[in-house]
């Protein structure tokens, strides 16, 4: 460190950002218990035919007619808490990073199973990844305060969008790939242009941080939620947005947030334990799943409409009918034991608002 200092104290070398991070020289602790991964993300393929699952330093692929396990895509460096397939289905962006050292975004090909390219850049972990509709840019948002641009043909940064003052853990591109929108501990929504990278404006009405959003399949509307247990809904323009609807929709905070692709229900995941189903007009209530055996932190939505996928925090998955709201089939466990099982990450998890986030830390690193 000293002769670090007397050298000037440099960076790294342009170019040296493409290498892969470098994991902790950490003692490699067995737990004396089983544990298992939590499911951190989750996401249909644009066919609908397959669901990939994101947990610690893995990725899974299911089928999600059977659950039978298709592939495994490893070497993260911490939690996928981001997925995103290509709009052709060819290509799986898979988002983390190790809190506090950097973000990491994986780009899979889905068919071979092949490493493509690994995007780095941030200076923490990214919670949000999104591919844009023409398939030519991936967005991620992260606990570093910034929205990123990636061209993901060359894995070269394209923008950074620079405005939000506390962490990122949202990011959605609009059905027409024009705006990308992003969700922060700040409390605020921003609105980007995607052609020139500047901020349009900013929805600023939430009382507390953002954890989810979701336009609506006509791009008309954003949704968003998260530490306030509101769900607020904006109509979007060019140059300004209106709240049209918010409700106090949950007994705790929103981890998850999904809009159906025909537009007429939002689906969310509480750390009270429940997935409740609204009528995205009115945001009265339709069903609710509720005494889920463990917090539902990630939700998916088929392209069909079909089917919801809930993955929980006790490593454990299951496809819902939306139409019976009956499980379709026995949950099941998504990732072997990697030996992990505590929440106790970094920094506070974003599904939880500041008290709760206190709670989480030292109640389940007791586990």
């Amino acid at each position: 460190l000293k002769a670090w200092i007397e050298g000037g104290a440099l960076g790294p070398a342009p170019g040296e950002t493409s290498k892969a991070l470098a994991p902790l020289p950490i003692p490699d602790i067995k737990p004396q218990v089983a544990v298992v991964s939590p499911v951190a993300s989750v996401k249909f393929s644009p066919d609908g035919k397959i669901l990939a699952v994101g947990g610690y330093q893995v990725v899974r692929l299911f089928d999600s007619a059977s659950g039978k396990s298709l592939a495994t895509f490893s070497g993260h460096a911490d939690y996928v808490r981001s997925l995103a397939f290509s709009p052709d289905g060819t290509m799986l962006a898979a988002a983390g990073g190790p809190p506090q050292r950097g973000g990491e975004i994986k780009i899979w090909d889905v068919r071979s199973g092949q490493l493509l390219k690994t995007l780095l850049g941030h200076k923490d972990c990214i919670y949000s990844v999104a591919w844009s509709p023409d398939g030519k840019l991936v967005a991620s948002g992260s606990y570093d305060k910034m929205v990123k641009l990636w061209d993901p043909t060359t894995g070269q940064e394209a923008k950074n969008l620079q405005d939000h003052i506390d962490a990122v853990f949202a990011v959605a591109f609009s059905p027409d790939g024009k705006h990308l929108a992003s969700g922060s501990q700040d409390r605020s929504v921003k609105i980007w242009d995607i052609a020139s990278g500047q901020r349009l404006y900013t929805l600023g009405d939430a009382t507390d941080g953002i954890t989810s959003i979701a336009y609506s399949p006509s791009g008309k509307q954003i949704a968003a939620a998260g530490y306030d247990k509101t769900i607020y809904v904006w109509e979007v323009g060019e140059s300004d947005g209106k709240l049209v609807h918010s409700l106090i929709a949950d007994e705790d905070s929103i981890l998850a947030l999904a809009w159906t692709p025909d537009g007429k229900m939002l689906i969310t995941s509480s750390s009270d334990g429940s997935i409740r189903f609204r009528d995205s007009g009115t945001l009265d209530p339709i069903r609710v799943i509720d005494h889920q055996p463990d917090w539902v932190e990630a939700l998916a939505i088929s392209p069909d409409g079909t089917r919801l996928a809930a993955g929980r925090f006790n490593g454990t998955l299951s496809l819902f009918d939306m139409k019976s709201f009956k499980e379709l089939m026995a949950p099941w466990v998504a990732f072997e034991n990697p030996g992990l099982g505590t929440r106790a990450s970094g920094h506070a998890n974003p599904g939880s608002g500041s008290t709760a986030g206190t709670q989480f830390a030292s109640t389940r690193a007791q586990n």
